[in-house]
């Protein structure tokens, strides 16, 4: 039996987001005999009725996952987009069709036909609804939220889009933003090669951190790794290459413009009195608060409480903002990596993404060219002093960035 674990998790402020916890249960089996039921109704059965049977997987598989688990993402399924209209197969997969949408899946079954391996793709909408994808997103966030769906410059879905929100790693679109004027005005070039310094380094995500100073990097490595893999200490030394007052210009609401190393000084343990001085401070005040916090040693991961430090220090930005960051910076190499799979279409000319994540704070932000040429763009934030429903609300924005798809 070969394991495989996918990357499905929601790190520290970065969300490389997979659209269900089921893609953790990727689980290969190899039959060892006929197996007695079809693959593509061991998964149409689970949306049948309201109650899934433990028999129905392999122990493997519920070592990994629980019943609940499943039950509790197919409802979700069924609720937002409808219920099962049919199933069909091809190989080891198939698609399940719901009122709404079409939901992709792969399989695998054991010797006696028990689900030993399941993944569910993100829905294919079948009807382009965005102003009602939208109104579902709202009423699933918790808190404040903020929903744009931009086709061709026309608002399809609006919701709160010019109001400020806390960002979480999105806000690295405007360091890459700056990085690329630096480029265009020959400040920097994309090969230049520049060694790390300690003064950068920050906590996860990333890899950077673990990196000794001095470690030589190209800044287009750095531009590279800040959005794909939201690499904070990559982040950090753009920043100080770049001086703040690149980003600050760009973006004057987020003046200082906050390091990610200094983000995590300030929401630590014992930091509360920094912190709300910070949130009370004039930006004079603010970088005074900053420069004290500069001598300080990184918190370690156990002083990051679960807790909503948002409100006192962040970044902010509106979704409309966010989208005009993306759909400006369609031709940075950094957005033009592998494709983020929450919002890869197949025959799209392109799509980037960048998202962000912290307690009680979400963003989910993609924009795309369609196969007509189309420019789209999508956004989600979310706001709240509580954890969202990180996986739902993946599920309903990756379904509104495709519904652009059927939108004329």
């Amino acid at each position: 039996m070969v394991v495989s674990l996918s990357r499905c998790r929601f790190p520290w402020r970065a969300l490389p987001v997979c659209l269900a916890i089921l893609i953790g249960a990727g689980l290969l089996v190899l039959p060892a005999q006929a197996q007695t039921i079809a693959p593509k109704d061991a998964v149409g059965r689970l949306f049948v009725g309201p109650l899934l049977e433990s028999g129905w997987f392999a122990p493997s598989f519920l070592s990994v996952v629980g019943v609940d688990q499943v039950t509790a993402l197919v409802s979700g399924l069924k609720g937002d987009f409808g219920g099962r209209v049919a199933v069909h197969d091809h190989a080891q997969g198939g698609r399940v069709e719901l009122e709404r949408a079409e939901v992709p899946f792969t399989v695998t079954l054991d010797g006696t036909g028990r689900i030993a391996g399941l993944f569910f793709g993100p829905p294919q909408p079948t009807r382009g609804d965005p102003a009602a994808l939208a109104e579902r997103i709202v009423t699933s966030a918790v808190g404040e939220s903020a929903v744009l769906l931009l086709v061709d410059g026309k608002e399809l879905a609006s919701r709160n889009a010019d109001a400020p929100m806390a960002v979480g790693s999105a806000v690295k679109l405007v360091v890459l933003k700056a990085y690329e004027e630096a480029i265009r005005d020959g400040i920097l070039t994309r090969n230049r090669v520049v060694p790390l310094d300690g003064v950068d380094r920050s906590l996860p995500t990333g890899v950077l951190q673990r990196l000794a100073p001095g470690t030589p990097v190209t800044v287009e490595t750095l531009a590279a790794l800040m959005i794909q893999q939201s690499d904070n200490t990559a982040t950090d030394a753009l920043i100080r290459l770049l001086g703040p007052a690149a980003m600050e210009r760009l973006s004057p609401r987020n003046t200082p413009f906050l390091t990610t190393g200094a983000l995590f000084r300030l929401a630590a343990k014992g930091a509360e009195t920094k912190r709300t001085a910070y949130r009370a401070g004039t930006p004079e005040e603010r970088r005074a608060i900053l420069d004290e916090l500069a001598g300080v040693p990184l918190p370690s991961p156990s002083d990051l409480l679960p807790r909503a430090t948002w409100r006192d220090a962040e970044w902010y930005l509106t979704a409309r903002e966010l989208c005009d960051l993306l759909l400006e910076l369609r031709d940075a190499p950094a957005l033009n990596g592998a494709p983020e799979p929450l919002v890869a279409v197949e025959g799209w000319r392109w799509t980037g993404y960048k998202g962000g994540s912290e307690f009680g704070v979400l963003t989910l932000s993609a924009a795309g060219i369609t196969v007509d040429g189309r420019p789209v763009c999508a956004v989600l934030t979310a706001n709240s002093g509580r954890p969202q429903p990180e996986d739902r609300l993946a599920r309903l924005f990756s379904t509104l960035f495709r519904s652009a798809e059927k939108s004329r």
